[in-house]
């Protein structure tokens, strides 16, 4: 909570921000009684927001920063399994079907998220057109969960450095296109499924072949084509007649 801010005002700076989040949009009412009954947690770089197997006795709405769902190994090894921004939901599996945690969740950076406890959500679940969000929501995760385990277990780290680098394109110029990276190699890496070092040597080898051009957070990607060939791809489905 801001300081010295007032029951009042804090509710309507939650309102405010809550609704450019999609399950929330257009639906006032429950936008209201999230903005009402909703604590702010703010989080520094690396705190954690849960743990897995604790109960998912709360969902979090983010509204500033961005935080990270995680696995361990029995090495302590980490992979990223989704990275959750601004007017996104996280734990959102508690609203349906409420047991334990699947993943770790902590802040990349500082991140600002909204804690609305399990007691509060019947307004929620019983809303017809906010039920169908949720569902649509979790029928989302599932398809990118799906294609997480093929991306990871099934393709070459070259393929999916490639595809990583092409969902992460930030804009694109007539010599190339920029892809963001994340703050450093080890969370890209965690994010891969692969080491560093293996991770920092296929970077390398893109450079000396000019297929990219590093710049700090920012890869330029000097071939665009030859850069989705490496992805291995998909063909388009064909439209049906």
């Amino acid at each position: 909570m801001h300081s010295n801010e007032s029951t009042e005002d804090r509710c309507s700076r939650h309102y405010t921000l809550l609704q450019r989040c999609p399950l929330l949009h257009g639906l006032p009412d429950l936008l209201r009684h999230v903005a009402t009954h909703a604590s702010e947690r703010r989080l520094r770089d690396k705190d954690v927001l849960f743990l897995k197997h604790d109960p998912e006795d709360f969902i979090g709405l983010v509204l500033g920063g961005h935080l990270y769902t995680v696995l361990y190994g029995p090495d302590g090894r980490e992979l990223i399994v989704n990275d959750i921004r601004p007017g996104e939901v996280i734990g959102e599996t508690a609203l349906i079907q409420p047991n334990r945690r699947e993943t770790s969740a902590y802040a990349s950076g500082a991140a600002s998220v909204l804690i609305l406890h399990r007691r509060h959500f019947a307004p929620l679940i019983a809303d017809t057109e906010f039920l169908n969000r949720a569902l649509a929501l979790l029928c989302s995760r599932l398809r990118e969960a799906s294609g997480f385990v093929e991306r990871v277990c099934l393709h070459r780290l070259e393929s999916r450095l490639a595809r990583h680098l092409l969902a992460s394109l930030a804009s694109e110029q007539p010599e190339g296109a920029c892809a963001t990276l994340p703050t450093n190699q080890s969370i890209l890496a965690a994010m891969l499924n692969a080491s560093r070092p293996k991770l920092n040597a296929q970077l390398q080898i893109w450079k000396r072949e000019g297929l990219i051009s590093c710049h700090n957070d920012r890869i330029l990607i000097n071939d665009l084509g030859r850069l989705r060939r490496k992805a291995e791809l998909p063909a388009a489905p064909l439209s049906p007649r």
